[in-house]
């Protein structure tokens, strides 16, 4: 795959997250009765537009990121329909989407990787190929077979069948599997490879594959995951091994593209990380950022004080000129390390 190709897969990626983030809100705007006055896919001059209900929906011609202009916002603070015109719930709930549906984007990827290829951490007992002429396959062995036992011991994956095998001396061993829905019993005595390990001569069909459900589970579990160990690095944010590992727009859509390389799996497991990382991203409290909104409608919430809407824009519109400089500085510092490979 080339660095064109790879740029590419990496900006279709990077533009369906931000469309599923500004969906977010635009839905959710919608819904509470906040009117939209524009929905744009990408940045700068529009290269499409069409006004439909009130709202113009915009193509851009830069195809990275997107934004949702929510009336009562930016101008228009006294509109009937404008945001600050609404109650606490809706206004919430219009800023949470965002970051909520890149959340509920990840779950669903990660359980299409479960349900459709299976876990890539924990690799079934099942075979998917023999080699000729070596031991499984001398003792009559098959591909498709599942290994349960061996040696009496029962066994749920790939690795704990490995270690039993590598530890085995070159003692025979009886392994059961299972073949259409039939246990049989073989006798396979491992043989050393070139590195002086004991193998028996089969692959893995790779990770188990799971229900629909599980795999939901699976997703959803894994989100709570990856947003611990994000507010885990929060900390690390103020030190200089944390400031270095920061990527922006660009330095991400170029790891999209180059995840791709690995195949749909690895793509899909990436886009799922990166859907997490924006939502979680969008959700501190940064002037400028959802978080930073979530955090005036709770304090209105608790305190019954509403602060001035005046108020509310000048710090973010400060908070959105500091991100603006931030992301040119992280842009500056990836393509430094572009450059550096």
């Amino acid at each position: 795959m080339n660095i064109i190709l790879e740029i590419i897969y990496g900006i279709i990626v990077i533009g369906v997250i931000a469309l599923v983030h500004e969906y977010g809100h635009y839905y959710a705007a919608k819904k509470s009765g906040i009117a939209v006055e524009e929905f744009s896919i990408g940045f700068g001059p529009a290269i499409f537009h069409k006004e439909v209900g009130g709202t113009i929906y915009k193509v851009c011609a830069i195809p990275i990121l997107g934004y949702t202009k929510i009336k009562g916002m930016e101008d228009n603070l006294d509109a009937p329909d404008g945001f600050y015109k609404k109650g606490l719930w809706q206004r919430f709930i219009t800023i949470f989407m965002g970051p909520g549906m890149n959340f509920i984007l990840a779950v669903i990827l990660f359980a299409i990787v479960f349900s459709s290829f299976g876990n890539p951490f924990v690799h079934t007992t099942q075979i998917s190929g023999l080699v000729p002429g070596d031991p499984a396959y001398r003792a009559g062995l098959q591909k498709g077979d599942k290994i349960i036992e061996i040696n009496g011991k029962p066994v749920k994956t790939w690795e704990e069948m490995t270690n039993i095998i590598r530890n085995s001396n070159g003692k025979k061993l009886q392994i059961v599997v299972n073949r259409k829905g039939k246990d049989l019993s073989f006798e396979v005595t491992p043989k050393k490879d070139p590195t002086g390990g004991w193998v028996v001569g089969i692959y893995s069909s790779g990770g188990e594959k799971y229900s629909l459900f599980k795999a939901l589970w699976e997703g959803i579990v894994w989100t709570g995951k990856l947003l611990y160990k994000m507010i885990v690095f929060i900390p690390l944010l103020f030190t200089w091994r944390g400031v270095s590992s920061i990527a922006g727009p660009i330095g991400i859509t170029v790891m999209t593209g180059q995840a791709a390389k690995g195949g749909l799996i690895n793509l899909l497991w990436f886009s799922a990380i990166i859907n997490v990382a924006i939502g979680f991203t969008n959700l501190l409290p940064i002037p400028a950022l959802d978080g930073s909104w979530i955090v005036l409608i709770l304090w209105e919430a608790i305190t019954r004080k509403p602060i001035p809407p005046e108020k509310q824009l000048s710090v973010q519109s400060a908070g959105f000129v500091f991100l603006l400089g931030l992301m040119a500085l992280v842009s500056v510092h990836d393509i430094m390390r572009l450059i550096g490979k």
